[in-house]
């Protein structure tokens, strides 16, 4: 009895009582191209100490997201460098900066050339996943790397250190 509610309640539901109601549960099914792309390109590292969290970082390889051809109606320029979307979360600091205070990211051993805070309404937050209202959100230039392998180092004086490894021209799943 109860399966045949189920199935009646999974069939009405599925095909939309309306023409409203049915565009909308639709939308349910379409694939968020960039937001798939970000995922599959993000990594998140945690700097730990006497069982707290001290420090979180995600961070999203934005290369990857924006060549992908099918990203078309929101692009970011990934030319001339590696980067990347950073957002960092220190426990008991007012102000997230992963690049003060005894914190440093570093990719393959090199300081990123170029770090822009993003605004609270920035658009490329609404596009990228993991994004959290405690943290601060930057856009992360690095040069170019040669390698395919890319290791990308969050650290800390007191907290030590953890890495996220990124690979270029990572496969689509």
């Amino acid at each position: 009895m109860y399966k045949k509610i189920l199935l009646l309640s999974t069939l009405l539901i599925t095909t939309g009582c309306g023409t409203k109601e049915g565009a909308n549960i639709s939308q349910l099914f379409n694939k968020d191209e960039i937001y798939h792309v970000s995922l599959l390109n993000t990594e998140k590292a945690q700097l730990i100490a006497s069982f707290e969290t001290k420090a979180l970082l995600t961070a999203t390889y934005l290369n990857p997201v924006f060549t992908n051809k099918s990203c078309k109606n929101f692009s970011v320029d990934v030319s001339g460098g590696e980067y990347f979307f950073i957002g960092v979360f220190i426990n008991g600091s007012k102000i997230n900066d992963f690049n003060g205070k005894g914190y440093s990211l570093k990719l393959n051993g090199m300081k990123p050339i170029e770090i822009k805070k993003l605004d609270k309404d920035d658009p490329l937050k609404y596009e990228m996943p993991m994004v959290d209202n405690w943290s601060t959100y930057y856009k992360v230039k690095y040069p170019t790397v040669h390698a395919k392998k890319l290791n990308l180092v969050f650290e800390s004086d007191r907290f030590g250190k953890d890495i996220l490894t990124f690979f270029k021209n990572k496969e689509k799943k």
